[in-house]
């Protein structure tokens, strides 16, 4: 287990919507080792089914990024790992990050 809380910041071309449907769905589907609770339409507590992974998920939409006439979302994209290996971490972070990817290269 860990000691102290770790936090983790990543900016996301997502919309605070886009993100909440693919966290609700594939990554955390019965399917999933991982499990979603809301705790507002900005944050989560994502947990494995032994609950021994304890991740909380905050979001903060910031200005979109403007290249030219195309405007993409930001959100910032906080992670707060209470409790976890550093297996754990970073298996969560493996599969979100495949789930997250958008299109390209």
């Amino acid at each position: 287990m860990m000691n102290s809380p770790t936090e983790f910041v990543y900016d996301m071309g997502y919309t605070q919507l886009e993100f909440g449907k693919v966290l609700n769905s594939g990554f955390t589907s019965e399917a999933s080792p991982y499990r979603c609770q809301p705790l507002s339409p900005d944050s989560w507590l994502v947990s494995d089914q032994q609950g021994s992974l304890k991740v909380s998920i905050q979001l903060k939409p910031l200005p979109p990024r403007v290249l030219g006439a195309i405007a993409l979302p930001v959100l910032k994209v906080t992670f707060l790992i209470t409790e976890d290996t550093h297996n754990q971490s970073t298996q969560f972070f493996e599969k979100f990050f495949k789930y997250f990817h958008k299109g390209g290269g």
